[in-house]
């Protein structure tokens, strides 16, 4: 494992966090979101197949065979945990690889209050989790898990595409289950979780009508549902989850989600003024009675409102904090613009 482990370690010294291997081109890397390449190192395609074959499982390779992709996790001596996708570019093997921090971040140390914590401890029920790729939502749902794992007996139920944070069970217990080697898909995943006796389940993407319908069911069934999705804010979400489904579907789909969903929490990493480091920001709406009418009645209008005015109560924005850290001087006017909701708020101190 000589050549992966190289390249890892490269990385890693760099700062860097996914790979992208294609046989007989260099290598290239993410860091803090940018795109840099290794010219130094250029792997053949046998030595592609070699760090498939030596990182791989028989069950995966089974999956790669049959579906010419696959994507699994697996511990690499001195490197730590990495995720592998595994594919076929222009009809040769390549991969792109994730090196995964198992560090476990206190929900503290994220900025996210008592509120939030306290929606943790309810029984049932729904919880959003949006970012785009790469910023964060898998370890943001981590340091979740960890304080449910400390604080309550519960019993954990995981479907994840594949398995990155890998949890030991302190108060509560735990079963991860990785798609496509240990379960097919999400909504055959969630449709398991009855069977096994789950107080919470966590689903690594719930953007399908299935799963979604799925995971609401749980809901109603007194399960705490924990569900990735696509990034955008707290109302950009809501916004995209009602208007996937049929016109006729919808008003049912808005009643569900005004009984059922308890908070959404959305966030995206801007770059820190003077670094090369990136910055979280959160965007979250706990639902009071206020907005569950506003869901259930289609009256989002005045949706952004009532949660910057809720922030006593744990709400967050995405503006309030842009405008936060350009008071602080930790990003400059124009970063503050360009990832801003309302940019109507940030132009002209460009």
């Amino acid at each position: 494992m000589s050549d992966l482990f190289k390249v890892c370690q490269e990385v890693m010294v760099k700062g860097g966090s996914d790979i992208h291997v294609y046989p007989d081109q260099p290598v290239f890397y993410r860091m803090n979101g940018l795109m840099a390449r290794l010219d130094d190192f250029i792997l053949s395609e046998d030595q592609v197949k070699k760090i498939i074959l030596e990182t791989s499982t028989p069950k995966a390779r089974e999956i790669l065979g049959r579906q010419r992709q696959v994507t699994y996790a697996e511990e690499v001596a001195n490197v730590g945990r990495v995720r592998f996708s595994v594919f076929l570019d222009k009809g040769k093997f390549a991969l792109s690889m994730r090196l995964l921090a198992q560090k476990f971040y206190e929900l503290e140390d994220l900025g996210f209050s008592e509120s939030v914590r306290k929606i943790l401890a309810m029984p049932n029920g729904l919880i959003l989790v949006g970012s785009p790729s790469g910023e964060g939502k898998t370890t943001t749902i981590a340091a979740i898990l960890n304080f449910i794992n400390k604080h309550f007996e519960k019993s954990i139920f995981t479907i994840e595409n594949p398995v990155e944070f890998v949890f030991k069970d302190d108060k509560s217990a735990f079963i991860q289950r990785s798609i496509p080697v240990d379960i097919s898909n999400f909504y055959n995943g969630l449709c398991e979780a009855y069977r096994v006796d789950p107080d919470v389940v966590v689903s690594d993407s719930i953007n399908y009508s299935d799963a979604m319908d799925q995971a609401l069911t749980l809901c109603e069934s007194g399960c705490l549902v924990i569900g990735s999705t696509e990034g955008g804010d707290c109302q950009q979400i809501m916004d995209r989850i009602i208007n996937s489904r049929e016109p006729h579907e919808r008003d049912a789909l808005r009643t569900k989600l005004a009984s059922q969903l308890k908070m959404i929490i959305s966030q995206r990493l801007v770059p820190q003024e003077g670094t090369t480091d990136r910055i979280a920001i959160f965007d979250i709406m706990i639902n009071t009675p206020q907005l569950k009418s506003l869901i259930k009645n289609s009256n989002m209008s005045m949706f952004r409102a009532l949660q910057s005015q809720g922030e006593i109560a744990g709400m967050k924005t995405f503006d309030s904090q842009l405008t936060s850290l350009v008071r602080k001087r930790s990003i400059d006017q124009r970063t503050a613009l360009e990832f801003a909701i309302d940019k109507n708020r940030f132009i002209g101190h460009s």
